[in-house]
């Protein structure tokens, strides 16, 4: 039987809670809005290019590249509850305020790969250790208890 596509309860759910989401923040932002739409591009790419159907990558470069974000839209929060308008015009024209914004979602990606390389790292470098200490060990004891310790060569084992 073919798997079904989209049209599900939770999909429809997902949209719906989508929308209301955007609307809130098209309200409350007003251009503000398209700011961090321009803002979490990283992200959407980051949502497509990740093919793992619960999406880690994306949950990664999304949270690093949100983090960096918020800083700027604070003051739009601030502004659109009070009912004020607010120009961002001064932070589209920074380079200084897209570097941070985008430098997140570097830091982002930097965290999906170097923290795999740094794992392996550590955990090659406890395991050799442990071999290290195992080996140790075992030296000690044929010292200690004399060779009988070591039992029967594998080839003579029943």
């Amino acid at each position: 039987m073919a798997a079904k596509k989209g049209g599900g309860f939770a999909s429809k759910l997902y949209l719906a809670l989508l929308l209301m989401v955007s609307g809130f923040l098209i309200v409350v932002l007003q251009f503000g809005f398209i700011f961090l739409l321009v803002a979490l591009l990283p992200s959407m790419v980051a949502y497509f290019v990740d093919l793992d159907p619960l999406k880690p990558k994306f949950k990664v470069v999304f949270s690093c590249n949100l983090a960096a974000t918020f800083p700027t839209l604070a003051p739009m929060f601030q502004a659109g509850i009070q009912l004020r308008r607010y120009d961002i015009t001064a932070l589209t024209g920074s380079p200084d305020i897209w570097l941070i914004i985008y430098g997140g979602a570097a830091a982002g990606w930097c965290l999906l790969y170097l923290c795999g390389q740094l794992a392996y790292f550590v955990v090659g470098a406890r395991n050799e250790y442990t071999i290290r200490h195992i080996e140790e060990e075992q030296k000690r004891l044929i010292s200690e208890w004399g060779v009988q310790v070591q039992g029967a060569p594998p080839s003579q084992r029943r």
